[in-house]
């Protein structure tokens, strides 16, 4: 509770008359200080009230046995409305997003753009023939199957390769005919470090844990389709989109009687190019649709653009070379060297970052948070590694305010169990992002319950439909969302609500959150 300590001396009465003004102004402070003891205590009987439903909720769930931060900030003039272990360390799921996603605009900025380049040692000769090509990947995330702008569950672009044909075209319209040596996809951009600290071997197979790479396709992920047969008891159908024999599958999938449940489990264990695919899907249903990573992304992408290359009348004589650039090379080199001169041959250019913040937070995509972080590194230092992305990270927060005690970075999209963040860290960066130059680009690209994103399902019936813009975060026992609520009058909130350690179905915990974020709308919607 606020305190207050203007009350006025007693004036001599000799000269009560003389200094009316005095008793005057004298009573106004008793007004003033009066009121502001009745406004802290009414903010604090609030935030009693509002820790009393809180912990209503978690003993209604058994969500009160895992650990729970939470804190909400009026933006207004930055007053803590309230807090619950505010600077104890929590794992932040991709909460972590918001950090990177931050850093990007500010170091970046939100117009910088990605480019891809098709290159060759030497121009063409008269008969159309090249020494070799390289087809050069600088980060940009978005070549592939989604459309952008991004839109809420806009179906995916067909071909997903799009892109890549278009670097064939103008490839084959620069008069290119044949390539007599080999077709090199570059990956050097960034240093060759796949996967983040703190990932487990679990993730690596699926879409969320695709590999890291500057030169990628599609989020360097499969959709893998499980058709039921027509017939109980026959083997479902397995498909890959974009089609492709990349990886051996075997298929132990059966299509089972309608009305059961599908269950189907995959399994491939690291390096190995065998999906092992089984369990059983009900006849007469749509089946089940699982992102499965893309095991080596430029050897897939080299692969992909030969094709599209003979397509269009360009032989390619030599092999498909991978470029990578391994740590200790750099650690060598110190900073990486300048390529020498080279003959463009195409190009494509991304939109600008702030339409990839978009999809990193609205989608919460793991690659592209990972891309961006390396992007950062080798932007601005010449380097392309994760290490020296996440002390750019650490300088960015530190100057914001941020001390190294309130967060642990171990990668850039929080999939990292080793990552750690304070929720009061999380309002911190709300609360700069808030009084930015670039925060309509960071609050758009948030997802906006009710309506888009990962919040596209959640509050669609509810008052706070459309009145938070935030970050949801999810991984086993662990859930989490922090943004902006707003309030009626134009007033904004910044909150954090992170659990850890619930035993909950991530449904439940989800459900969780959701009532703790109404019940903060409740309690300060009425006013100050």
């Amino acid at each position: 509770m606020s305190s207050c300590r203007c009350l006025p001396r007693p004036l001599p009465s000799p000269v009560l008359r003389e200094n009316s003004g005095l008793l005057h102004r004298a009573a106004f402070s008793l007004v003033v200080c009066a009121l502001l003891f009745t406004s802290a205590a009414h903010g604090a009987k609030r935030a009693d009230s509002l820790s009393r439903h809180i912990d209503a909720i978690l003993r209604a769930s058994h969500a009160e046995r895992g650990f729970w931060g939470i804190e909400v900030v009026r933006l207004s003039d930055g007053k803590i409305l309230y807090a619950r272990n505010p600077e104890r360390l929590f794992l932040p799921a991709s909460n972590m997003k918001l950090f990177t996603t931050a850093a990007a605009l500010s170091t970046l900025g939100p117009d910088f753009i990605f480019k891809t380049t098709v290159e060759s040692s030497a121009p063409p000769d008269s008969q159309g023939r090249v020494p070799d090509l390289t087809i050069v990947g600088r980060g940009d995330p978005n070549l592939g199957g989604r459309l952008l702008p991004y839109q809420f569950n806009s179906p995916a672009r067909i071909p997903a390769d799009q892109d890549f044909a278009n670097l064939a075209d103008q490839v084959a319209a620069k008069g290119v005919r044949e390539i007599t040596g080999n077709l090199y996809a570059d990956d050097t951009y960034y240093v060759y470090e796949p996967y983040g600290t703190g990932w487990t071997a679990d993730d690596l197979e699926w879409d969320y844990g695709a590999p890291i790479t500057a030169l990628a396709f599609n989020d360097n992920a499969l959709k893998m389709e499980i058709q039921p047969a027509t017939s109980v008891g026959a083997k479902a159908k397995i498909l890959l989109d974009p089609p492709d024999a990349y990886y051996k599958i075997t298929d132990d999938v059966e299509t089972t009687p309608s009305g059961d449940a599908a269950k189907v489990e995959v399994n491939r264990l690291p390096g190995s190019m065998e999906l092992d695919v089984w369990g059983h899907v009900p006849v007469g249903s749509d089946g089940v649709d699982e992102g499965i990573s893309i095991a080596d992304p430029p050897q897939y992408i080299g692969e992909m653009f030969r094709k599209l290359l003979e397509q269009r009348g360009v032989r390619v004589d030599g092999q498909v070379v991978v470029r990578e650039l391994a740590q200790a090379e750099a650690d060598r080199e110190g900073t990486l060297q300048k390529p020498e001169h080279r003959f463009v041959l195409a190009e494509h250019d991304s939109l600008p970052l702030r339409e990839d913040i978009k999809v990193t937070l609205k989608v919460s995509q793991n690659l592209h948070a990972e891309m961006l972080l390396r992007t950062m590194s080798r932007v601005l230092n010449n380097k392309g590694s994760a290490e020296d992305g996440l002390n750019i990270l650490n300088n960015f927060v530190q100057k914001i305010g941020i001390s190294s005690n309130e967060v642990r970075f171990a990668d850039g999209c929080g999939l990292s169990r080793q990552t750690l963040v304070a929720p009061d860290a999380l309002i911190k960066l709300l609360e700069f992002m808030s009084r930015a130059p670039y925060f309509q680009s960071f609050y758009d690209a948030l997802p906006v319950a009710g309506i888009d994103g990962t919040l596209g399902d959640r509050f669609q019936h509810s008052i706070l439909k459309g009145r938070i813009h935030a970050k949801t975060g999810s991984m086993e026992y662990v859930n989490a969302l922090s943004g902006y609520m707003d309030l009626p009058g134009r007033r904004r909130l910044a909150f954090v609500i992170i659990g850890n350690h619930q035993p909950l179905h991530w449904k439940e915990a989800t459900e969780v959150v959701d009532r703790i974020a109404m019940e903060i709308y409740r309690r300060y919607a009425r006013g100050r």
